[in-house]
């Protein structure tokens, strides 16, 4: 899936075209997203929200999994996500997203049982690549 294709579908989800989030990076079991500082995304200290964090973070992992070959084509339902805040970001931030070939297998293996589930670990970092937020995102996975 392109870039631009990516884009333009997030794009079409009014509360993400609101923070502006965009595709800096794509491809089978990588993602990247960015959300740039600006008025809409800061809160009163003048540091981008802990909720625009967590949303760029979230859907970093869903976008991760809707790109991915072996997963994209599957049924994946948000379960929970947990997040931790390290230090405020003054800047664009970026969330980085990845599946491993041993998530794959493991989703695969709970498929053949009827329950998958998959836990998608995500990095936000700020420009100048310091740790702002982690977070782990659970889906439950099914065929379609």
């Amino acid at each position: 899936m392109s870039l631009a294709v990516i884009d333009q579908a997030l794009r079409g989800v009014p509360y993400v075209a609101s923070l502006g989030i965009r595709v800096e990076e794509a491809r089978a079991g990588h993602v990247v997203l960015r959300i740039p500082y600006g008025k809409n995304v800061t809160n009163h200290a003048g540091a981008i929200s802990t909720g625009a964090i967590f949303s760029v973070g979230e859907l970093s992992a869903a976008v991760v999994l809707a790109t991915h070959p072996f997963l994209g084509p599957l049924i994946s339902l948000q379960k929970s996500a947990r997040i931790k805040y390290f230090v405020p970001a003054t800047k664009d931030v970026t969330a980085h997203a990845t599946v491993t070939s041993e998530m794959v297998r493991v989703v695969g293996e709970g498929l053949t049982s009827g329950m998958a589930q998959i836990e998608v670990p995500v990095k936000v970092l700020d420009g100048h690549g310091t740790d702002v937020a982690e977070l782990l995102c659970t889906f439950t996975v099914r065929e379609r």
